[in-house]
C-alpha cells in the first residue's frame, strides 16, 4: 500500500492467552511514558492481543471522537491515563474468570446443543459483558461501529494521519481462515482476507481469496464495481467486535470455529461457509499486517508461547501430535521474526525506489519477547536468569499458561512489568524521532504504574522465592487451588464430600419416614423401628465406603439406560415427543449441576487462588 508519509508507526500485540494479554499492558504502558501511544497507525492483534487490544482501540476511539468526559481534545498525558485505567479495569475483568464463566450459565449451557450456537459465541456474549460494552457505552458494539470518526466525519486513516499528530489506529484483528489457509482481517472498514503483495507467492499459493468487502459502503473493497448483494450486507451489520475478537482467540481444539454465513458463494452458486479459527494459526505475532499496511517503524510484542527442550519426550499418539505442532509453530515464528530482521537489512542496503525495499521495508523494529530480559538496577531490579531453564523467573514467565482463566495479582504485575521493562529497552535507536523530546528514564518514569509493587518482591530473596513458587504454579491448567493452598483446598473437599452421605439419607427419611419428617428429621437416630438416620461423625473410611456405593450404584444404572436406548423396538413403542421431553429433561438437571459445580469453584476455590496470590505488601 502506497503511503505519502514516510513513517509509518505499527504496534502488534501477539497472541498466548490472558498471558500475553497482561504482558501488552506493560508494553503499553512503556509506550505510554515516552510519548508514543498516540502515532500508533496501524494496530494489529492476535488471540489474547486482539482482546487487549479491542478494549484499548475503544477507548482511544473515545478520546479521539471527543466523547472521553473532561478531554475534549486528546494530549499525550491522557494516553497515559488510558494506560492506567486498562492496568486496573482490565485485569479487574480477568480475575473474574472467563474460562469458568463459560459454563456457569445453565441456560445458555443447553444451547450448547445447538448447531447455530459454540462455546465460541458464548465466549463473545462474556467478552461484552466483562470488557467491551462498559468502555463501548453500547451493549454488543457492531465491527462497523468501532470505526474511528474524528469530530463525527468519516475520514480515511491514512489520510487523516498525514497531517494530524494524533493517529488514528487501525485496529486489524487477525484470524485465520480454514477454508483457504490464509489470514482473514477484521477491521472497522473491512473484513475478509488481504490480497496476495507478493508476484512470486502469486504462482505458489493458487487457493482462492476470499476478497474484502466493505463494512462502510456498499461494494467490494477492492472492485468498487463490484456490488454488495442484501444478503452480504445483512451479515456484515450483525458482526459485533465480540465475535471478531472471539474468532481471533478461537484456539483450535479448545473453541470450535467461528462460522460467517451468507458473504461468499462458489462459480456455481453454493454457499462458502466460511470458517475463522485462532488468528496464531496463520501468524502469532501479527507481523503480517504490518507489512501489509507498509508499516516503517514496528513494535513487536511477542508473548507467545516458546517450544521447550525435552530430555525424555513421550511416545503416545497426542504427545507427538502435541509435540509436532509446537515444532511447527516453532518455526512459523522464527521465520516471521527473521523476516523483520531481513526487512530491516533490506531498507538499509538498498534504494527507497527499489520494488524489494516497498515490500519488506523497515527502518527500524523493537521486538519484546517472553525470553528476554534487562538491564538490572536498584531501581528496576530484573528477574534473575537464566533465561532457558526452569531456575530462571524469566523462564517461569515464559511458562505461564495461556489460558482465558483469573490471574493473580502477582502473575499480572510480573508479566506487565516484564513487558514494560523489555519495551524500555528496546525502544532506542530508531526510536527517537517518535518520542517523547529529551525523554530520560529515570526522571520521566511514571511511578504511579500498580505493577511496580513487584519490585519489593525482586529485592527480598524470601519473597523471591515465594513468586518462583507462584509462577511455577501458573503454568498448570487446572486446581492451581490445590497446590497453593493444598490444606485448605483439601480439607474444604473432604467437608463437602462428607456432606453427600448424611444428604442422601436425610432425603430417603424424609420421603418415607412420616413421623421423621415432623420431627425435621434431626441428626441422630430416628426412633425404634425407624430407618435410622446418620449421626455426623465420619471417618475417611466412612467416606470411602458412602463413595463406593453411589459408584456402584450409578455405573449399573448409567449402563443400564446406555443399553436400554440402543434397542430400536423399544424406543419405537415410546411417543417420540415424550422421549424428547424426558431426555430434555436429564440433559436440562445435568447442564445445571454443571453450571453449579463450576460456580461454586469459582467462588470459593478461584477466590482462595486469587487471595494467595495478592503481593505480599498488599495482604493486610
Amino acid at each position: 500500500m502506497s503511503d505519502p508519509n514516510p513513517t509509518r508507526l505499527g504496534l502488534c500485540l501477539s497472541g498466548g492467552g490472558f498471558r500475553a494479554s497482561l504482558f501488552h499492558i506493560g508494553v503499553l504502558a512503556a509506550l505510554a511514558e515516552r510519548e508514543m501511544l498516540h502515532r500508533v497507525e496501524v494496530l494489529s492483534t492476535v488471540s489474547g492481543g486482539s482482546i487487549i487490544g479491542a478494549y484499548y482501540y475503544l477507548k482511544v476511539k473515545q478520546l479521539l471522537e471527543g466523547r472521553r468526559p473532561g478531554c475534549p481534545k486528546p494530549e499525550p498525558e491522557l494516553y497515559r491515563r488510558i494506560a492506567h485505567e486498562v492496568e486496573t479495569d482490565f485485569l479487574a475483568a480477568v480475575q473474574q474468570n472467563i474460562r469458568l464463566r463459560l459454563l456457569t450459565n445453565p441456560f445458555r449451557n443447553i444451547q450448547l446443543a445447538r448447531k447455530d450456537y459454540s462455546r465460541s459465541d458464548r465466549l463473545a456474549e462474556l467478552l461484552n459483558e466483562h470488557f467491551y460494552d462498559a468502555v463501548a457505552g453500547v451493549e454488543n458494539i457492531r465491527l462497523r461501529d468501532i470505526f474511528i470518526r474524528p469530530d463525527g466525519t468519516d475520514v480515511r486513516a491514512s489520510e487523516y494521519n498525514t497531517t494530524h499528530e494524533f493517529k488514528i489506529p487501525v485496529l486489524v484483528l487477525n484470524a485465520t481462515c480454514l477454508n483457504t489457509g490464509h489470514p482473514w482481517h477484521f477491521t472497522g472498514a473491512y473484513v475478509g482476507e488481504p490480497p496476495q503483495r507478493r508476484e512470486f507467492m502469486k504462482a505458489v499459493d493458487t487457493n482462492v481469496r476470499m476478497p474484502r468487502l466493505s463494512l462502510q459502503t456498499d461494494y467490494y473493497l477492492d472492485d468498487p464495481s463490484r456490488p454488495l448483494n442484501d444478503k452480504q450486507k445483512h451479515k456484515l451489520a450483525q458482526i459485533t467486535l465480540a465475535d471478531a475478537v472471539a474468532s481471533s482467540a478461537a484456539v483450535p481444539g479448545v473453541f470450535p470455529p467461528l462460522a460467517l454465513h451468507d458473504l461468499y458463494e462458489s462459480g456455481g452458486g453454493e454457499e462458502i461457509v466460511i470458517e475463522l479459527s485462532d488468528g496464531g494459526v496463520y501468524d502469532n505475532q501479527g507481523v503480517d499486517a504490518l507489512f501489509h499496511y507498509g508499516c516503517t517503524h514496528l513494535v513487536i510484542s511477542d508473548a507467545s508461547g516458546q517450544l521447550e527442550d525435552e530430555r525424555i519426550l513421550g511416545t503416545q499418539f497426542f504427545q507427538v501430535v502435541q509435540r509436532s505442532s509446537d515444532v511447527m509453530m516453532n518455526k512459523i515464528r522464527n521465520e516471521t521474526l527473521y523476516r523483520v530482521q531481513a526487512g530491516q537489512e533490506v531498507q538499509a542496503r538498498l534504494s527507497a525506489s527499489d520494488p524489494l525495499v516497498r515490500e519488506n521495508g523497515v527502518a527500524t523494529y523493537a521486538l519484546m519477547h517472553l525470553r528476554q530480559t534487562f538491564t538490572n538496577t536498584p531501581q528496576r531490579p530484573y528477574f534473575p536468569p537464566p533465561v532457558n531453564r526452569p531456575g530462571g523467573l524469566v523462564y517461569r514467565l515464559s511458562g505461564m499458561r495461556t489460558d482465558l482463566d483469573s490471574f493473580s495479582d502477582a502473575e499480572a504485575a510480573a508479566l506487565m512489568y516484564d513487558g514494560y521493562c523489555l519495551a524500555h529497552e528496546n525502544l532506542g535507536v530508531g526510536f527517537e524521532a517518535l518520542s517523547k523530546p529529551g525523554w530520560d528514564q529515570e526522571k520521566d518514569m511514571d511511578k504511579d504504574w500498580g505493577f511496580l509493587a513487584i519490585c519489593d518482591v525482586l529485592r527480598d530473596p524470601k519473597q523471591l522465592n515465594w513468586l518462583r513458587q507462584r509462577l511455577q504454579i501458573g503454568a498448570r491448567q487446572f486446581f492451581k487451588p490445590f497446590r497453593v493452598k493444598p490444606a485448605q483446598a483439601w480439607s474444604l473437599t473432604l467437608a463437602l464430600l462428607a456432606t453427600i452421605p448424611p444428604a442422601i439419607w436425610w432425603g430417603i427419611c424424609w420421603l418415607y419416614v412420616p413421623d421423621q419428617q415432623a420431627a425435621g428429621c434431626s441428626l441422630g437416630f430416628c426412633s425404634p423401628g425407624a430407618i435410622p438416620v446418620f449421626t455426623g461423625h465420619l471417618s475417611l473410611a466412612d467416606i470411602g465406603i458412602a463413595l463406593a456405593l453411589l459408584l456402584a450404584a450409578f455405573l449399573p444404572t448409567l449402563r443400564f439406560a446406555q443399553d436400554w436406548l440402543k434397542k430400536n423396538n423399544t424406543l419405537r413403542l415410546l411417543r417420540p415427543r415424550g422421549l424428547e421431553i424426558g431426555l430434555g429433561m436429564i440433559v436440562a438437571a445435568v447442564m445445571l449441576l454443571v453450571a453449579a459445580g463450576i460456580w461454586f469453584y469459582r467462588v470459593v476455590y478461584d477466590a482462595m487462588f486469587l487471595k494467595e496470590g495478592r503481593l505480599p505488601r498488599a495482604k493486610d
